[in-house]
């Protein structure tokens, strides 16, 4: 149902001297740091790069405000792996946006003040209304657009973007401070999640935070007749990820197979968790908040299948690139 418009080369050693204009694209998130390396040539573009490092940018931000030294030590050293892939690229521009772990920590102008410094890459915090329309630009210019109002759902690590489209028409987007990291480090904070005596279970405190914060998202349903839901980012793709291994749903994902896994994960340790086909060590800790963020989302709009994408951030930025270029 859901296609990308561009051809990968994976490997950098068989990229050939054909380029005119070569354009880099990084989207630097709570959780993730993501490049992408596309050739254009008048109208025609491909994509010649596509890498991700799990950094954890956020680790910590969504408890004490700030960027910790250790997270922006993993940032800037995958700061400097990308300076190097630049150079090895020929890339001609850079164009890098940061998101929610930014736009929270107090510390994020200093960082990016020391990233500018050392690799010459400048990136700009963008606002959360604005890092929605860029992901609803990417998934819209990208998939044969389902009958009647959908809507498109980013879970990141600090927030999650939720828009609502006809066609190709945007017609509204929303961004709560809702992420995997975030509530994560809010509600969830051991493996499984305990309480003491006396105090609110702390999957029923996250539930109850979501369906408040996710109040608006119901009402639009209701008025705008939602029938499809799209979903996308890494935390999406890793659930799916995970039931398709497990034998369950994929593409789509089917709700009640979303909270039969969530029934099985919050009694999980660490241990039991990292023995999920399809989850990497690093969002261990990220999955279980991550999948109760999706199943409130789906509940709120009433919505029992959610279909997968691989479009993202990066792909909207890409198309903001291309028509400033005149190129679409």
């Amino acid at each position: 149902m859901f296609v990308t418009a561009f051809t990968a080369e994976k490997n950098l050693k068989n990229i050939k001297k054909l380029s005119p204009f070569r354009l880099a694209i990084i989207d630097l998130g709570t959780n993730s740091i993501r490049f992408d390396v596309y050739r254009i040539n008048n109208k025609r573009v491909a994509r010649l790069y596509r890498g991700k490092r799990m950094i954890r940018l956020g680790d910590g931000v969504f408890k004490t405000g700030a960027l910790t030294p250790e997270a922006m030590a993993r940032a800037m050293r995958a700061f400097q792996t990308i300076r190097r892939q630049l150079r090895e690229l020929r890339v001609d521009q850079v164009v890098a946006f940061g998101t929610s772990a930014l736009r929270s920590a107090k510390n994020s102008r200093e960082f990016l003040d020391e990233v500018r410094r050392k690799t010459a890459i400048s990136i700009r915090i963008i606002s959360g209304q604005e890092e929605g329309r860029l992901i609803a630009r990417g998934i819209m210019a990208n998939i044969t657009t389902p009958k009647g109002v959908y809507a498109m759902v980013d879970i990141g690590g600090g927030s999650t973007e939720i828009s609502l489209a006809s066609g190709k028409r945007l017609m509204s987007c929303q961004s709560f401070p809702l992420g995997a990291n975030r509530l994560q480090q809010v509600y969830l904070k051991t493996m499984p999640p305990t309480h003491k005596r006396g105090e609110w279970n702390p999957i029923l405190a996250l539930r109850q935070h979501l369906k408040d914060t996710l109040h608006p998202v119901a009402q639009s349903c209701e008025k705008n007749a939602v029938k499809t839901l799209i979903g996308s980012s890494g935390t999406i793709r890793t659930i799916g990820r995970i039931l398709k291994k497990l034998g369950r749903s994929n593409k789509p994902v089917y709700r009640a197979d979303l909270s039969a896994i969530i029934s099985e994960m919050q009694t999980m340790t660490r241990r039991q968790l990292l023995k999920l086909p399809g989850l990497e060590l690093k969002r261990v800790d990220l999955i279980l908040p991550g999948a109760i963020l999706l199943e409130e989302i789906m509940l709120a709009f009433n919505i029992r299948t959610l279909y997968v994408t691989d479009i993202a951030l990066r792909d909207g930025i890409l198309q903001l690139e291309l028509e400033k270029r005149s190129v679409l």
